[in-house]
């Protein structure tokens, strides 16, 4: 894991990454990370897995939506000498440097900057900035032979770091490349050129740049290319030849500065070499000195630097192949395709022509060559013409290791073992591979993993003393899954248990990578350094055994979030809402909800947030209580008769902590969403992962629905739209055709819910993949119509879809309120109303959404007139003791119970019953449903109440009683006054007048 630390004048900043493949331009791999929140010293904190095996240079920039800063200021994220990424960074929106070393373990009050320039902002000003605060300005101290120097007086987090810059004396600026950003660690004195980012530590001069290249063996010539990182200089340059094909070359640079360079030989393709063999360089008295990736500098000697073809590293003196090397293949993977005499060509790293071609093995059926110490060395097996379908093996011999290094090769998969794999490491288990991650069948506990790249997979676990035995996984013969079966006994009788359940494991990967299980149904948490935890979902005894899941006319849904509901017991997470429902005073007692939609409940990275940032989705969120905690929660509600729905996130995978990333982002992911890498919809071992995961929580948690996620970025993925960064492959259609059918057989009145704006409604159409959608304009108008707009015919136009549109009455989920729309902004309907008119429009705003045709849908604390914005990354919970002892809360509430009383289980209301619209003007919408019109109701957003003639309002001929009416005693608020229609006793007709009550609303029953 790697945190990185941005400084940023930015509202919600996010991070941009991609790799440098095979050009210096973007990859399809790009894949964006949210930020947690700022820091103690301001600084945007963001975590993220970046995988240390991916090749290139990764870059990263920092935007806000659409709005990027510069190109110039692309980050290269540095490694480490072993080439992997640092586990903190720091850097800042409008630089391109990257700092590995913490600015803020040292501070300094004054700082004196020297600007190294003949003509250039020689009588200028420094310019001192920051992207969240205003500029400084400091005029120069004085001027000495180099240019001019400013002393600055540095104060709070400046002392650590801070962006600069120069402007001459008419205000221009230097380009955007040249933005500096000065460390702590740079010390008290630095001196800068003009228009160029780097920041030097000691006085610069010029001394001459010594580099000993080996060249290719059919290399005619070779170039230098030297450059100045963001600065617009660079040279190229042709060195002599002194035998045994090594070239010096000699250019005089500034010391102090960090230069950068690779070679070309225009004789040969390609041209240049790989990016990946980038060196690093710069001059201090005399003597040459190199920096690794994590910051930390070497000096290399007096006699220059000696490099070999194809790799970034740099020696004090000329290099030999010193180390011996035996690489002996242990098996091959079904699709290797290469058998009999077979040679080895080697490589030093990315270089561009072997070391050894076609070695043959040795008597003993092994190669044996000679590497390079600090070195990667490269190599691929061969039969004649044919090679290995992979790029190449590759290995690093420390100078330190002495002897001979063996490795164990497998045929057709890139990562080296050091130790032998087992026996028929390619071959089909004797079961039937049901899921991903891990589950009991009799006696036995089974193991399935989804890494096709893998040399080697093994588990690890409590039971094994970790890594002391480890238990070796077989793959399957197509490559597609890594696979055990273990005796229950093996792990009970080792750990003196009776049970599996909460035992920890995690994977082995080439015998040195520990990963979690990207299908653990348990995980202590998402961060990687922790365990999976094996379940027995035997442990859990139900007691709803008589539950069955309900036609989708019961349900009246009421979407809440599994900590932010309610803490008030001093239980969080799921328990907190089992409380609601089970104590004799829960609250959730006194809602008359038939269906609980909770919100993303798979474990997510941190413990707070939506769960819109998923990383392992078939594990119940440790902080919500984890898988037992879910099943408790389903099962109150079932004895209950609520069912209970999962919001589940299937087009992205959450930013960190993405265990799909480390162990098959080629296989997962093949696009880019704002929110995270695109998951990869047409992938066989993808669809059946998430095929999977939703009987999973159908057959262990007895769920009785699903709402999916934004399904347009699903059904659009492989096209540049609306939250799509990078397009994928596509076939997002069939992937949620399949899912469908994956339901279908487990039950088909388990629903399948979509948001999908805008509405495509062929989604939910019967030959469609979906069941129902959130209706988008309904909504949108509700809340307009809250906020006193005139818009009843729009939303009268939105009530008919459900006619028009739909094939089927319960394609559209109408709701007032959701997380989206009273979180990301605050449009609360008693918020968006007005003072002393909230309370009441959100009762209009119920008997529109519970009375409409389709399924209904609220968010927690509607029911209540809650008004507060549902904020994201904290955790503040609903008041529910307020919520309990304020009268007008209370009377909200009745109102919106009664309303769910009326339509259960009537179906003159629920169900397929017609919806019509009679008048929609100046404020009022009136409709009616029943297929005789049994229900008239009369909804009035404005402030004009009073009588209204019926056969204005175009009432159906028929005699009618007044059933409800929002100004009754039990439902007054605000002050409002009653205006009685009779009641029950009424006997109302076309010829009458209606008393309608401004703000308010009256349904009248056929006699």
């Amino acid at each position: 894991m790697t945190t990185i630390h941005v400084l940023s004048g930015l509202d919600h900043p996010r991070l941009h990454f991609w790799r440098d493949k095979t050009s210096r331009s973007p990859s399809a791999h790009a894949y964006g990370v949210a930020t947690s929140g700022k820091d103690a010293n301001g600084l945007y904190a963001f975590t993220t897995m970046l995988d240390p095996h991916l090749h290139g240079d990764l870059h990263l920039l920092v935007h806000e939506d659409n709005n990027w800063e510069s190109a110039a200021h692309r980050k290269t994220v540095p490694r480490t000498i072993q080439y992997r990424f640092p586990e903190e960074l720091w850097c800042a929106h409008g630089a391109a440097r990257v700092l590995a070393e913490n600015p803020f373990v040292a501070a300094y009050d004054h700082v004196r900057i020297h600007l190294i320039t003949a003509v250039k902002y020689r009588d200028g000003e420094l310019i001192i900035w920051s992207p969240d605060q205003p500029d400084q300005r400091v005029a120069a101290t004085d001027i000495d032979e180099l240019g001019p120097y400013f002393d600055v007086a540095l104060q709070g987090r400046d002392r650590h770091l801070f962006l600069f810059k120069f402007c001459d004396a008419y205000g221009a600026k230097e380009p955007d490349a040249a933005n500096r950003l000065w460390s702590a660690h740079d010390g008290d004195e630095i001196w800068v050129h003009s228009e160029s980012a780097a920041v030097g530590a000691r006085l610069p001069s010029k001394e001459t740049l010594v580099v000993h290249y080996l060249a290719p063996a059919n290399a005619d010539t070779a170039e230098l290319h030297l450059w100045l990182e963001n600065s617009a200089f660079e040279t190229t340059f042709r060195g002599t030849p002194i035998g045994d094909g090594w070239i010096r070359f000699e250019q005089d640079i500034y010391t102090e500065l960090p230069y950068r360079f690779l070679f070309k030989c225009p004789g040969l393709q390609p041209v240049w070499e790989d990016r990946e063999a980038t060196r690093n360089v710069f001059l201090r008295k005399g003597r040459t000195w190199t920096a690794d990736g994590d910051g930390t500098q070497r000096m290399l000697g007096t006699s220059g630097a000696w490099t070999l073809e194809g790799d970034h590293e740099l020696f004090g003196r000329k290099p030999t192949p010193s180390k011996n090397v035996t690489i002996e293949i242990s098996c091959a993977a079904t699709d290797a395709a290469l058998a009999g005499d077979i040679t080895l060509d080697v490589w030093v790293n990315k270089a561009r022509s072997s070391s050894f071609t076609a070695l043959p093995a040795n008597t003993q059926g092994r190669w044996t060559f000679k590497a390079y110490p600090e070195v990667v060395t490269s190599f691929r097996f061969r039969k004649g013409d044919s090679v290995e379908p992979l790029e190449r093996h590759t290995l690093k011999i420390a100078r330190s290791v002495t002897g001979t290094t063996r490795r164990y090769a497998v045929l057709g998969r890139a990562d080296v073992l050091t130790r032998k794999p087992v026996e028929s490491l390619f071959s089909d288990p004797p079961f039937l591979i049901e899921r991903p991650g891990v589950w009991i069948a009799g006696n036995h506990v089974r193991f399935v993993l989804h890494c096709p790249a893998a040399s080697s997979a093994e588990i690890v676990g409590e039971w094994t003393d970790w890594q002391q035995e480890p238990v070796a996984m077989r793959s399957t013969r197509d490559g597609t899954y890594w696979w055990a079966e273990i005796p229950l006994a093996t792990i009970t009788d080792a750990l003196g248990r009776t049970s599996i359940h909460g035992v920890l494991y995690k994977f082995l990967l080439n015998q040195v990578q520990l990963v979690q299980d990207p299908a653990a149904d348990w995980v202590e948490n998402s961060d990687p350094t922790r365990a999976s935890k094996l379940v027995d979902h035997r442990h859990y005894n139900w007691r709803s055994t008589t539950w069955t899941r309900p036609g989708w006319e019961y349900l009246t849904i009421y979407q809440l979030h599994p900590t932010r509901f309610s803490q008030r017991t001093g239980t969080s997470g799921l328990a907190g809402a089992t409380h609601e429902l089970t104590a004799p005073d829960g609250y959730l007692r006194k809602i008359n909800a038939t269906a609980i939609l909770l919100m993303p409940i798979g474990e997510f990275a941190g413990n707070e947030g939506w769960g819109y940032n998923p990383s392992y989705f078939y594990s119940v969120e440790s902080s919500y209580g984890g898988p037992d905690a879910l099943k408790t929660f389903v099962d109150a509600a079932h004895e209950r008769g609520i069912a209970v729905l999962l919001d589940v996130v299937f087009n992205h995978a959450g930013a960190s902590d993405n265990v799909l990333w480390s162990v098959a982002h080629e296989s997962y992911f093949d696009g880019d969403t704002d929110w995270g890498a695109m998951i990869n919809f047409d992938h066989p071992q993808v669809i059946h992962f998430f095929e999977q995961n939703l009987i999973h929580f159908m057959t262990q948690y007895r769920i009785d629905g699903f709402r999916f996620d934004f399904t347009r970025v699903i059904r659009y993925g492989h096209e540049w739209t609306y939250h799509v960064k990078q397009p994928g492959s596509g076939g997002g259609w069939n992937f949620m055709k399949r899912l469908q059918a994956a339901v279908r057989t487990v039950d088909g009145r388990c629903i399948m819910m979509a948001e999908n704006y805008p509405n495509d409604w062929d989604l939910t159409q019967p030959h469609g993949p979906m069941d129902t959608q959130w209706a988008d304009n309904f909504h949108d108008l509700l809340v307009d119509a809250a906020k006193g707009w005139d818009v009843m015919r729009e939303l009268a136009d939105a009530m008919k879809l459900t006619h028009t549109e739909c094939a089927r009455w319960h394609e559209a989920t109408h709701f007032p309120e959701s997380h989206d729309e009273v979180g990301n902004v605050a449009n609360r309907i008693v918020n968006v109303a007005g003072f002393g008119q909230g309370l009441r429009r959100n009762k209009v705003a119920a008997a529109a959404t519970l009375f409409c045709r389709g399924i209904p849908l609220w968010f927690m604390g509607a029911e209540s007139g809650e008004w507060r914005q549902f904020m994201q990354n904290t955790n503040d919970t609903l008041d529910l003791d307020t919520y309990e002892q304020d009268a007008g809360a209370g009377c909200v509430r009745a109102w919106w119970n009664k309303l769910c009383e009326l339509r259960r289980g009537n179906n003159r209301i629920e169900g397929p019953s017609p919806l019509r619209i009679h008048y929609a003007q100046d404020g009022m919408l009136v409709f009616s449903r029943g297929d005789a019109a049994d229900f008239f109701v009369v909804l009035n957003f404005s402030n004009r109440g009073g009588e209204y003639s019926l056969a204005t309002l175009d009432l159906p001929a028929g005699e009618y009683k007044e059933l409800l009416n929002s100004t009754w005693g039990s439902y007054r608020v605000e002050g409002e006054d009653e205006h009685p229609n009779g009641g029950w006793n009424a006997r109302l007709q076309r010829a009458y007048n209606l008393n309608v009550p401004d703000f308010g609303a009256v349904i009248l029953e056929r006699r």
